[in-house]
């Protein structure tokens, strides 16, 4: 199946609010609703729900009416074989409705949309604080973890798992790179450019040619729940949010996906590749790459920031009330784009 249109990741929709939302919580999965708030998002309708009894806060998600059901159903399937499978990674749990079904149609004024309820994690983001590149390679062993996991529960399907056909896909390289008209900042553009005409040339040919699996492909800052420990003691990872973005794709362009945000959890200090040299590290230590990975997965780190920068600001273009959520790290896209970009290395990881 071919990526949609970028349009439909800007596609206009009729938001769903609170009190119509626990409603419906109540007849999908007999909630009684103390409290409901709504989170920001993208494209969907999230609410962190407090309720009296049973499960206490979860979070429910109205899927954007676009979104395909099989999608969905890919979604909550990985998430129902992390539970059942691998109970130690700190994923969301699916909580069933009455019916017993973990994803529910129900009407809206967009049409029918999918209703998934999950529970809460606690913890902080990841990315709410500067970290240390010992706490990256913790994340980045976590993640090779993770990653093995939803590659196994995606191929033991039948038929396999394929998760979204989504622009946020690096190697869906025509489907982002036909917006770059999008992205205001001329500097920032001429950059993204740059970026893009490398890799069509040198790079995706290469990594098309790599097998791919069912991955989460958003393992970044916002997307990583974290408990800080006492002074100088390890993070612990408190959950992996947000399965939206979950697509078949080379292991190293997920990996790729997730370290092109370390730069920006270390702070200002060290040289711009280091701490993506750290995650790829802890990552490695659980899950090595190959000499065909090594070679590529700096250049899809640097191709990822120039999606960013892409897709963040057709995003902000085309929806205005997605605007401040989308644009919101634009300039460190920037930032990261020239320091990287400046002095590209031969490879992150492994031994030469």
């Amino acid at each position: 199946m071919p990526a949609p249109s970028p349009s439909h990741l800007v596609a206009p929709f009729t938001a769903v609010g609170p009190d119509r939302a626990a409603a419906l919580l109540r007849a999908t999965h007999g909630l009684a609703v103390a409290s409901i708030e709504r989170l920001a998002t993208e494209r969907d309708d999230t609410f962190r729900v407090r309720t009296t009894g049973g499960p206490g806060v979860v979070v429910a998600k109205l899927a954007h009416p676009l979104d395909d059901p099989r999608v969905l159903a890919d979604q909550v399937a990985v998430l129902a074989g992390l539970e059942r499978e691998h109970a130690d990674l700190p994923t969301p749990r699916v909580l069933p409705a009455l019916d017993g079904a973990l994803l529910v149609m129900v009407e809206t004024e967009d049409g029918p949309r999918g209703l998934r309820v999950l529970s809460h994690l606690e913890g902080e983001t990841l990315g709410s604080a500067p970290r240390t590149l010992d706490d990256l390679r913790a994340i980045g062993a976590l993640h090779a973890r993770l990653a093995r996991a939803i590659a196994a529960i995606g191929d033991a399907a039948d038929p396999p798992l394929q998760g979204a056909p989504t622009p946020w896909n690096l190697l869906a390289l025509d489907a982002y790179a036909a917006l770059l008209d999008a992205v205001a900042d001329t500097g920032l553009r001429d950059a993204a450019a740059e970026v893009v005409a490398m890799a069509r040339d040198a790079v995706l040919p290469l990594a098309r040619a790599l097998p791919a699996r069912l991955a989460h492909n958003d393992l970044h800052g916002d997307n990583v729940l974290v408990h800080p420990g006492p002074a100088g003691a390890p993070l612990t990872v408190t959950g992996v949010l947000d399965f939206g973005d979950m697509t078949r794709t080379p292991r190293a362009a997920d990996l790729a996906v997730a370290a092109s945000y370390a730069r920006g959890r270390v702070g200002e200090a060290g040289p711009p590749w280091q701490a993506a040299r750290a995650y790829v590290a802890g990552y490695e230590s659980v899950e090595p790459l190959d000499e065909a990975e090594h070679a590529l997965l700096p250049l899809l780190v640097l191709l990822r920031v120039a999606q960013r920068a892409i897709l963040n600001s057709s995003i902000a273009a085309a929806n205005p009330a997605a605007a401040q959520y989308a644009s919101r790290n634009l300039s460190a896209i920037a930032r990261d784009l020239g320091e990287l970009g400046a002095s590209i290395p031969t490879r992150i990881g492994g031994t030469p």
